[in-house]
């Protein structure tokens, strides 16, 4: 327990109002913001643990990591602070937006959910891991606890005990985390890895789904034991056959073979509807409700610890061209290629049902197309290739796209701007293949043409630049026909 109580004013400026949770490392107040004039949620490293050193020094690292962190999928981070009480020890806290919903926790308390539902909070979630990921941020617990539903979607909570990608993920003997909801590599690894966030989000949506935990464990002496034997995902009912793929895919206990978080919001995001998880607040629900965190610093942006104060309650207040870059490479497109190839793995057998198409090296040209020939290596004569191989050609096609996009840019043949508008037509193609929207991949892949043709008509880029990608362009157009 802190040493907060109602009525306690921080920085003359938050009143806390009451407590309405807390958690083994942390509690979490009700308050007003009397210079906003605005209800916020406060959270206090409480008990012991605010003495500890190590916890209080990475306090400030911690909030400036969830401060930047700004996605209408995450609770918002607003201020950071630390009170020093008479007797002399100091409490540090951290204000955030209040929420008015009920966790998923509770959701789930009430049996599974439909398959509908559950993809739109998969794919808020997703979203939101997949922003912090690409800030380098990794959130450390994903677990039911630690999702608001609220009439404005899904929001991810307690970024608080997030970590920097590569730095240390415990601090001596602690591991931050909820056992049931952890990656395997968890209980040995030394760094923060945005693979354990994916994993967690797997089980959450296997969990959604069958109203049961993958791992019923309570513990982390129960941990190893648990993962000897990897187990299966179970029956996901209404889910479609290429989505139990990418989430059998996200539980992997091999981190390298699993999804990003981009992947997984993608796929889901194109199989959801557009709607509030949590519907419209309820009257059995009349006051904002924030969940405590389980575990971990507090995070924020810091402030001189403040002398305690205690007042009465008050009441509460109603296009040109951009200058181009230095040249070089981004890594980005190679990482997508290689977990987009290593979801193909798992979608095998659901492709395997697929009719098989012929390869794009032998396919007729279309009639408003010259033909072209294709990089991509031919199968043997006497057989066609199968759906997984036709699936790793395209795939290898995208990856040739990619290549083409940044030898482009490094030639000063794109600028900054074209490139990323032609990496970001790349990526959105990938996902619509991986579910098998092809009308949607030739279309997308014409679309990318057409304006790539318009920069060569508009002079803005030299049409012998960009033959290479436009025969790729058609190769990608002519296997997408094909295969729908």
């Amino acid at each position: 327990m802190s040493a907060f109580t109602p009525g306690l004013k921080l920085h003359d400026r938050y009143l806390l109002d009451r407590r309405i949770g807390s958690g083994g490392m942390a509690e979490v107040w009700q308050a007003h913001d009397l210079v906003l004039g605005r209800p916020v949620a406060v959270k206090v490293l409480a008990g012991p643990m605010a003495a500890d050193p190590a916890l209080r020094a990475g306090a400030l690292r911690e909030a400036r990591s969830a401060a930047q962190l700004t996605h209408p999928h995450i609770t918002a981070v607003h201020d950071f602070g630390e009170v020093a009480f008479p007797d002399g020890h100091v409490e540090p806290y951290l204000v955030m937006e209040l929420l008015t919903g009920e966790s998923l926790a509770d959701r789930m308390a009430r049996g599974p959910m439909p398959w509908a539902q559950a993809a739109v909070v998969g794919a808020q979630v997703a979203s939101a891991l997949a922003a912090a990921h690409a800030r380098d941020v990794v959130h450390r617990d994903i677990k039911p606890g630690n999702i608001m539903l609220t009439p404005t979607g899904a929001k991810v909570l307690d970024f608080g005990i997030s970590a920097m990608t590569g730095l240390p993920d415990a601090t001596g003997a602690l591991i931050i985390g909820t056992p049931a909801y952890a990656a395997p590599e968890r209980i040995s690894q030394k760094a923060a890895d945005p693979a354990a966030d994916v994993y967690g989000l797997g089980l959450l949506l296997i969990e959604m789904v069958t109203g049961q935990r993958h791992h019923g464990i309570d513990s982390w002496e129960q941990f190893a034991s648990a993962h000897a034997r990897p187990r299966t995902v179970p029956p996901l009912p209404g889910v479609p056959a290429a989505v139990v793929a990418l989430i059998a895919a996200a539980v992997d206990p091999v981190p390298a073979r699993r999804p990003r978080a981009a992947d997984l919001a993608h796929a889901l995001g194109g199989l959801s509807v557009p709607s509030s998880p949590a519907g419209p607040p309820t009257a059995a629900m009349p006051n904002p409700t924030l969940l405590a965190p389980t575990g971990g610093a507090i995070a924020g942006a810091a402030r001189v610890p403040a002398p305690a104060t205690r007042v009465q309650p008050v009441p509460k207040a109603p296009p040109a061209r951009p200058a181009r870059p230095r040249r070089g490479r981004t890594p980005v497109a190679a990482i997508a290629l290689v977990m987009a190839i290593i979801l193909v793995s798992g979608v095998l057998l659901i492709m395997s049902a697929l009719r098989e198409t012929p390869n794009v090296a032998d396919a007729a040209p279309t009639p408003t197309r010259p033909a072209r020939t294709t990089a991509a290596a031919k199968p043997s004569p006497s057989r066609q290739p199968s759906a997984l191989e036709s699936i790793q050609q395209a795939l290898e096609l995208l990856d040739q796209l990619n290549r083409a996009v940044n030898e482009l840019r490094q030639a000063d043949q794109f600028t900054q701007r074209q490139a990323n508008d032609v990496r970001k037509a790349i990526a959105a193609i990938s996902p619509k293949m991986l579910t098998g929207k092809w009308e949607d991949v030739r279309k997308r892949t014409e679309d990318l043409q057409e304006k790539v043709e318009e920069w060569t008509r508009e002079d803005q880029v030299p049409k012998e630049a960009v033959e290479e990608l436009d025969k790729l362009l058609d190769k990608l157009i002519e296997f997408a026909e094909q295969r729908g």
